[in-house]
């Protein structure tokens, strides 16, 4: 392995993780896509072949491999720890999609993994190297929007996956809102005291999903006082729409311009203009920003920008969030 070329492993090739395999192997410099792995054996091979990469059969047998030092994980997310614990314990740097675990025993496993060695640890929040949030921060730190106050965000997907009752409230909590804990908790700089939610089924077509919640309305409190504002949806289907609004004393920052394109049309029907069918196309710049960053730290050897701290205290938050939806009342965030 040169200096310049780090070797990196897969874990996990779905939609997801092929996205970080081709971004390896075609985007980001400093990196060349060694090996992947996938329980699904014949997905893993496709993507090897696609991508030139070889195929592991196991976990293990990626680990094992001297030429891989930086391993993603982005396997379902029940593995998540699991994974991330076998990955550190072997010297490897990790970047763990999220959520970092189901449990908020499996985040201070996969943390005190990381503390014990010298591996990095970063969460995959990809949403704070899209260049308007980090704008956005960068902004509101400088002060010039004075202090930040309240954030309001939208996160709506097109699709309304087919889920049973008591998966909905879950599964919105720890796939989508938990990036909108993480990003609030990022542009105010303060940590969640409690979560207050209230859910529904919203669907266009009730009986195919199952009745189980697809929309939610978070209320958020800050340690500081400050407030979050937050809704998640899954059917929205005009497109996938993430939107975010910092209020500060002095001003606000949106980021949320959804156009795809800059181009628009004009007829006498009125205007038009595309928009974003989901969050690979959406956030395309961020995830390689969020791999390429991850790979200089690797040769840099300084501290990973999204850290595992930052990723219990969004699981945290989102389990209040289901803790919330459960008992009707406001959930605090547990320590």
């Amino acid at each position: 392995m040169t200096r310049d070329r780090i070797g990196v492993g897969v874990v996990g090739v779905g939609m997801m993780g092929r996205r970080h395999a081709e971004n390896a192997a075609q985007w980001i410099p400093g990196a060349r896509l060694a090996a992947v792995f996938d329980a699904d054996r014949a997905l893993a091979a496709r993507v090897g072949r696609d991508l030139d990469a070889d195929t592991c059969g196991s976990l293990e047998e990626l680990l094992g491999r001297d030429d891989i030092l930086v391993v993603v994980i982005a396997s379902p997310r029940e593995f998540h720890a699991e994974q991330a614990v076998a990955a550190l314990s072997r010297g490897r740097d990790v970047l763990l999609e999220k959520p970092m675990g189901l449990s908020l025993a499996d985040c201070d496993r996969v943390l005190a993994t990381a503390e014990r060695g010298s591996a990095r640890l970063q969460i995959g929040f990809m949403r704070r190297y899209d260049p308007a949030y980090a704008e956005a921060k960068r902004l509101v730190v400088s002060g010039v929007l004075g202090e930040p106050l309240l954030v309001r965000a939208v996160h709506r997907d097109r699709e309304a996956p087919d889920l049973p009752e008591s998966r909905g409230v879950t599964d919105m909590m720890l796939e989508s809102t938990i990036h909108d804990f993480d990003l609030s908790r990022f542009l105010l700089g303060d940590d969640i005291a409690s979560v207050t939610t209230t859910a529904a089924v919203l669907c266009h077509t009730r009986g195919a999903h199952g009745h189980a919640p697809n929309a939610a309305l978070n209320a958020v409190r800050f340690a500081g006082g400050a407030l979050a504002d937050i809704e998640t949806y899954w059917g929205a289907r005009y497109a996938y729409d993430v939107r975010t609004e910092i209020v500060c004393a002095n001003g606000a920052v949106l980021i949320g311009h959804q156009q795809r394109s800059r181009l628009a049309v004009y007829t006498p029907a009125g205007a038009t203009h595309d928009l974003f069918p989901g969050f690979l196309e959406r956030f395309a710049e961020a995830y390689r920003a969020e791999l390429a960053d991850f790979i200089d730290g690797a040769l840099e050897r300084r501290p990973p920008a999204v850290t595992g701290r930052d990723g219990r205290a969004a699981v945290a938050a989102a389990l209040a969030g289901v803790a919330s939806f459960e008992s009707g009342r406001p959930a605090d965030v547990a320590a």
